[in-house]
């Protein structure tokens, strides 16, 4: 069994470790955390997710 994905809010060395897979994580973001502020694409990679307003 699989893993469960970390979320974006909990991988906070992420971003210096491993720019380019972060950068896929975030590219073209439709939600928001409303805990950090961090922004994905995908709802799942947050922790207090809200969608972005197009």
């Amino acid at each position: 069994m699989a893993a469960k994905a970390k979320t974006l809010c909990a991988q906070k060395d992420m971003l210096k470790d491993n720019l380019s897979k972060y950068k896929k994580l975030v590219r073209n973001a439709r939600y928001i955390c409303k805990k950090c502020g961090r922004a994905a694409c995908d709802e799942k990679r947050l922790c207090k997710p809200v969608a972005l307003d197009s």
